[in-house]
């Protein structure tokens, strides 16, 4: 496991994640220290703990709008999957019912 010191909202905190992940925890730790000089920046006079959670909590929005087009494919997929199965179990009935009558001739 590798250490790796990051700076967010002017303090140092010590993390430990995997061997080779060091510049992408910095990444991510930068991304989130500039969504708090952000909020701070507009104006929010919040505590650091309330700065950390609005940070978060705007991270995890921008999270949740940029899968918003993979969960609605993946909705309309499955209707589509759904409208097919019902088409193929109908057409089965009715080829059954073709199959009955020409065995029946």
């Amino acid at each position: 496991m590798a250490q790796v010191t990051v700076r967010v909202n002017g303090r140092e905190y010590d993390l430990t994640c995997g061997d080779g992940e060091e510049p992408h925890l910095r990444e991510l730790s930068q991304y989130v220290d500039a969504k708090i000089t952000a909020l701070r920046g507009a104006g929010a006079n919040l505590s650091d703990a309330q700065l950390l959670l609005m940070a978060g909590i705007v991270i995890a929005d921008e999270l949740s709008e940029a899968t918003e087009p993979a969960r609605k494919a993946k909705d309309e997929s499955q209707s589509a999957s759904e409208t097919m199965v019902n088409i193929l179990e109908t057409s089965t009935g009715r080829l059954e019912v073709i199959a009955s009558r020409l065995e029946s001739l």
